[in-house]
């Protein structure tokens, strides 16, 4: 059983694995209990480079079998909602050059749609906030822009290309893997948040992880499956890859000036205002706290600007007095 197990992995890693395959690599993923055949996998695959790797700038064998035992002896302390790559969210950090040639994915018939961040003394901020056709969040930050098609119906993955930096929060779909293509590299998700950035004039590519597990790959080799706080670097120039445990949260600092409540609580965005703007939330009245909604502010939006469009959806009033922030209101038919 733990042999097929791993040729079902080999051929998942190899993209020859057939449909019903892929869907019970993705259902063996989240649990913890394949790390081993997974890791036996990567080897097994890695053997067949050997003659190619050097041609591809592919770490060899003995380079990736290192790196998982590494990985195998310093393995961090598990919870329980370390699933392999569903259900829990992750935050990467993508650095990667545009000259590469973009790795070639599925076609498609259908628009493709481009969100744009621009810099400039019109646009002070320079970042974007869109969603996509499955409901994925997604913040662009400055000089940045994301390809992405009109709908993801009928297709096997959900697909898209970046270049700049964005901070995603993928809406779960356990049969649709969302993939963003970043130049050679490309990163494998089901249901997570993570940053991506991924300037053109940068020659790296880096992936950091804040909550849950995703894969990263570049062509046909699979360079790394991380786990929270954890990032892994390929640097284009050297054909070189390293892996590190960081703070993940100060590589996405950019990311916390911006409010994005997408369909949230006025409870929620009231946590939110207070940890943003430093103040104290009062609610007169408890009803107003379910009213729910979907908006946006910048980090050039200051508080009266973020309450009076507040009030304007919901109907609460706001009033500011001293350091509190009083909120009160009949409440919403949601």
């Amino acid at each position: 059983m733990e042999q097929s197990i791993k040729q079902i992995f080999v051929k998942y890693i190899q993209n020859e694995a057939s449909q019903s395959e892929i869907e019970q690599v993705l259902s063996l993923m989240q649990s913890d209990k394949y790390a081993t055949e997974w890791e036996a996998a990567m080897v097994e695959f890695q053997s067949g480079f050997e003659t190619r790797g050097e041609e591809l700038g592919l770490p060899n064998q003995d380079q990736l079998y290192q790196n998982i035992k590494q990985r195998t002896v310093n393995k961090p302390r598990r919870s329980p909602q370390w699933q392999w790559i569903g259900y829990a969210a992750a935050i990467l950090v993508v650095c990667a050059t545009a000259w590469w040639t973009v790795q070639p994915h599925e076609a498609s018939n259908q628009i493709v749609k481009q969100a744009i961040a621009q810099s400039g003394p019109e646009k002070p901020s320079g970042r974007k906030w869109v969603k996509l056709p499955d409901g994925t969040s997604v913040q662009l930050n400055v000089n940045s822009h994301l390809d992405y098609p009109d709908t993801f119906e009928g297709k096997q993955n959900r697909e898209v290309t970046l270049v700049g930096e964005a901070f995603f929060d993928v809406a779960h779909d356990s049969k649709h893997p969302f993939i963003i293509h970043t130049g050679k590299i490309k990163t494998t998700v089901l249901g997570t948040a993570f940053n991506i950035s991924a300037y053109d004039n940068e020659k790296s590519v880096t992936v950091t992880v804040t909550r849950g597990k995703v894969m990263v790959q570049r062509a046909q080799q699979t360079l790394a499956i991380l786990t929270p706080d954890q990032q892994i670097s390929w640097h284009a120039s050297e054909k070189t890859q390293s892996k590190i445990n960081i703070n993940a949260e100060e590589a996405i600092a950019w990311k916390a000036q911006d409010l994005i409540m997408d369909d949230i609580s006025l409870a929620k965005a009231a946590d939110m205002i207070a940890g943003r703007f430093k103040v104290k939330v009062v609610f007169k009245t408890d009803q107003v706290k379910d009213c729910r909604f979907t908006a946006a502010f910048l980090n050039r939006n200051d508080l009266s600007q973020v309450t009076e469009v507040l009030s304007s959806i919901t109907g609460a009033s706001f009033e500011l007095k001293g350091n509190q922030l009083f909120i009160d209101g009949p409440g919403c038919t949601n």
